[in-house]
């Protein structure tokens, strides 16, 4: 074996290193696109989702809103066939106090019967 001086020693050990440093700069670039990528990946993923439930509660919303709307036109038709049936029964109410009142009135006397 040949023996090497200290300067070329040292000059191989410089070599190497450099190499070291090198190789480590290019898998931690590496390292860097992998992870920039991955930011990125989960980024769009994150904004799927959220467009997603952003979608979901749009339309859970929209079909509370048509919920609502449908129990509204129910009460408010029911209301209407209430207050019509109260105004034909005030109507009815009226005409037999009416035709009660000329009965009364074609009596005799033009007195009424006091009740018993």
């Amino acid at each position: 074996m040949e023996k090497k001086s200290i300067n070329e020693s040292i000059d191989e050990a410089a070599i190497k290193a450099k190499q070291v440093v090198a190789t480590a700069g290019e898998k931690a670039a590496e390292a860097a696109r992998k992870a920039g990528t991955a930011a990125a990946e989960a980024e769009t993923k994150v904004e799927k989702a959220a467009e997603k439930g952003e979608h979901r509660l749009q339309e859970t919303a929209e079909k509370a809103a048509h919920a609502v709307t449908e129990i509204a036109t129910k009460v408010v038709h029911s209301a209407q066939e209430t207050a019509q049936k109260v105004v034909h029964g005030a109507k009815e109410l009226a005409n037999k106090v009416e035709h009660r009142v000329d009965e009364l009135r074609g009596k005799p006397d033009d007195q009424p019967t006091p009740p018993k």
